[in-house]
């Protein structure tokens, strides 16, 4: 009788047990490819963004090197700390690279328009402009 009541207490403690990770859901959550900068559309590109909400992290593809931040999102509020990327030298694309990067410190909202994220500075003026990737 002990070691029945034992067994039903382990089976009671156990279906107890959550084995989901539990966090709420993010709207940036996923990857996505930048399609304008600074208010201007961009086309054949290599600029990607990565936002995964468990760790708060962002990361992706600058067109040469690889960066990485943190961001914090408290509803529309949207803000990133100082990104860390790696120092290799691409011909043509080291502009467009500092532009994504200074956008990041600069952000201060976002928007979602349809398919597309904007990530916004103080005067609303667009500084990255993404679409999510399938």
């Amino acid at each position: 009788m002990r070691s029945l009541l034992m067994v039903i207490a382990v089976c009671f403690l156990i279906s107890c047990a959550n084995t989901v990770d539990a966090y709420s859901y993010d709207p940036l959550q996923g990857e996505y490819k930048i399609i304008g900068l600074l208010g201007k559309r961009i086309t054949g590109n290599e600029m990607i963004f990565n936002f995964d909400p468990v760790g708060n992290r962002v990361s992706g593809i600058t067109g040469c090197n690889n960066f990485s931040a943190n961001y914090h999102q408290e509803g529309l509020q949207l803000d990133f700390s100082v990104p860390m990327n790696t120092r290799k030298y691409c011909e043509g694309k080291m502009e467009a690279e500092k532009q994504i990067l200074s956008s990041l410190e600069n952000a201060s909202r976002v928007q979602y328009n349809g398919s597309e994220v904007l990530i916004l500075a103080d005067g609303e003026e667009p500084l990255i402009t993404l679409t999510k990737m399938k």
